[in-house]
């Protein structure tokens, strides 16, 4: 069974309004609302690709209640630690005349160590056992960032196979628990090697570096150019057709979801990140917050090519 981990989930508001005008009333055209945060995101595209798994996390307050609903509608299976505070939202704000955006994240609701005791222990008695598990997204207030180490170690204790996406602190720490793979951007992974690259295949050596005991894989997302796939042998890059980008927001939890799934299901590395491209480019092809379809996924799939690495 597919796990995920949202320790700072949102419900993710979009707003559509003709322009942004300072000092005067703002009409809404439309707006839409989405269960949000790094793993819920992969869950709901898990669902999309015909696969299950089960939404682990903190939630709390009316807007947490909203998700859960949300989630139940969609079909996806949860199992949340209820917490004494309100569960964030996210506001996105889409100028139909200049087609811009303007995001607001809040920081989250603070946990207490004892919502985190539960957590955890919840984790150590899951049923049907973990196989993997996903690790996504930022640390809400009152929890260090060592967290997703614990975590890692957890589920690899019970068999697991953990894929972490996080940035900063979380990930390098992470990395002490040897997850399976990591997914970081370009940005993500500078950060975790140190140093400012101007070219991304500058990365591949000292990344390599890293890899080493259960830690298997590197996924270096890359945008429009789809994904760098970095091993202790060699590794591909996975690149998707060109299309017309409407939103970025959500496509490396798409890609993550198409990698999982498709790894779950017994498929070929190379094949599960095709699957994860073409799942992130359907998602960048969508309006707002909304997730590609599986029939923009089936599309792409046969368009995404893949090129070993030098």
């Amino acid at each position: 069974m597919i796990y995920t981990v949202t320790l700072n989930p949102a419900l993710d508001r979009t707003i559509w309004i003709e322009d942004f005008k300072f000092d005067d009333t703002q009409r809404i055209l439309r707006e839409e609302r989405f269960p949000g945060g790094k793993g819920i995101d992969v869950s709901r595209m898990i669902r999309t690709l015909g696969g299950d798994s089960v939404a682990l996390g903190f939630i709390g307050g009316y807007t947490g209640m909203e998700i859960e609903g949300r989630l139940l509608n969609e079909g996806i299976s949860h199992d949340f630690i209820r917490v004494g505070g309100e569960t964030r939202t996210n506001i996105i704000v889409h100028s139909e005349s200049d087609d811009r955006e303007l995001k607001i994240n809040a920081p989250g609701a603070e946990i207490s160590p004892v919502e985190l005791g539960r957590l955890v222990d919840k984790v150590r008695s899951l049923k049907p056992a973990p196989t993997t598990a996903v690790i996504s997204g930022s640390i809400p207030p009152g929890l260090s960032p060592g967290i997703y180490a614990q975590l890692t170690m957890t589920f690899e204790n019970l068999g697991a196979n953990v894929i972490l996406d996080a940035d900063g602190d979380a990930l390098a720490k992470g990395l002490s628990a040897t997850p399976f793979m990591i997914k970081p951007n370009r940005h993500e992974l500078s950060r975790l090697l140190g140093s400012d690259f101007g070219d991304v295949r500058d990365m591949f050596a000292p990344a390599r570096a890293l890899l080493g005991g259960e830690f298997k894989v590197i996924v270096l997302s890359a945008g429009e150019d789809g994904a760098f796939v970095i091993t202790e042998d060699g590794g591909f890059h996975c690149r998707p057709p060109k299309i017309e980008i409407v939103n970025t927001v959500g496509s490396g939890d798409s890609m993550v979801a198409g990698i999982a799934f498709a790894l779950e299901r017994g498929d070929s590395l190379e094949d599960a990140v095709r699957l994860g491209v073409a799942c992130g480019t359907a998602t960048a092809m969508s309006e707002g917050t909304a997730q590609g379809t599986k029939d923009d996924i089936e599309q792409l799939i046969p368009h995404v090519k893949i090129q070993e690495l030098p």
